[in-house]
Formats: structure tokens, sequence, C-alpha cells
């Protein structure tokens, strides 16, 4: 698992540089503008941990009357987490197979009437319905989103974020968790 989280590190700096990637075990190499650029995929798919999940939920606070929406939402893991703790959950995801995934594993895990995936690009999404937002995309996205967040977002709202932070925007809080840091910040009162 380690070597894997070292690999797609390695090969996430280079495509983001705009080198070409050999796949391992294929004769394939891909080239950032060749991939998730090209077909609107700004982030790649890498799952956080269950215990960081869980740990995102607990941070945030998600409970009952929550709506929490999950930016690049992958398998639907975040999503399904704070469905479970009684929320409103939406994932946004615009990758179509993890989309189909993540349908595929709300039902399974019972939580269809509280939890949805709409096939979205994260950069497009009206976040002022969202009480708390989840996130493990990169540091680059993270600032794009930041304004749309702070303007969107109401006071007392919770942004989380897995292993990224939002540049000049000091959270309220940081966790560490096994290696990994999580990220809180409060939206705060508009003056």
């Amino acid at each position: 698992m380690r070597r894997r989280s070292v690999f797609v590190g390695i090969a996430l700096a280079a495509m983001l540089s705009g080198f070409c990637v050999k796949l391992p075990g294929t004769n394939s190499s891909v080239r950032a503008q060749d991939s998730i650029f090209d077909n609107k995929k700004i982030v790649p798919f890498v799952p956080s941990p269950q215990i960081v999940v869980d740990k995102m939920i607990e941070l945030a606070g998600v409970k009952k009357g929550d709506v929490v929406y999950d930016l690049g939402s992958g398998d639907g893991r975040i999503v399904i987490a704070a469905a479970k703790k009684g929320a409103r959950a939406v994932g946004f995801e615009i990758d179509p197979e993890l989309v189909g995934e993540s349908r595929a594993n709300i039902k399974k895990a019972g939580v269809q009437d509280a939890a949805e995936i709409r096939n979205q690009d994260i950069l497009t999404v009206d976040l002022s319905p969202a009480s708390v937002v989840t996130m493990y995309l990169l540091p680059d996205v993270n600032l794009k989103l930041k304004p749309r967040l702070l303007s969107q977002l109401k006071p007392g709202s919770r942004v989380v974020s897995h292993s990224f932070d939002m540049g000049d925007w000091k959270p309220d809080k940081i966790e560490r968790l096994e290696g990994r840091t999580i990220f809180l910040w409060i939206i705060p009162n508009r003056r």
C-alpha cells in the first residue's frame, strides 16, 4: 500500500509538471494534457482511508440536519459516512465510472434516502446549501475553491480537507492521524 501511495505521489507530481509517466504493468504513458486535464479531471482518484474519513466527519461535527457536500467524491465513502451520521450527503464527481461505483456503494450501504452522487464538475457546484464541505483535492484546487467557499457558505459552516490547506486562510483546527493531516475551517461571520 505504501508503495502505491509513493507511486501515486510521484506520478501526480510528474503529471502536474507536464512530464510523461509510465503506468505500471502497462506499455502506456500518460501526459498531463492527455489525461486529467483534457477530460476535466482536475484531481486523480486517491481514496482516503476509512480511519481518515471517520476523523473528517468527527472533526466537522457532522450531525442530523447537516447538509454535507463532498467535492470529488470518488467511490462515495465520505458521503456514506456522513449519511450514516444522519446528514443529507451529496457527492460531486466528474468521472462517470466513479459515479456509478459510488451510487452502487450508497445502495449497498442502505443510505440511498440520505445520500446521492451528482455527476458534476466541482468548480461549478453552488455550495450555498451545504453546512459542511469535505474534500481531498490538490493545493491549487483548494485555492481555486477558497473564494467560493468563503462567499457561498453561511457563517458557521465547516470545511474539512484531507492533506492540503488553503494557503493564507489559517485553519481553526488541525488533526494528525497516522501520518496524515486533516484541516478544519469554520466560515466566519461576514462584517
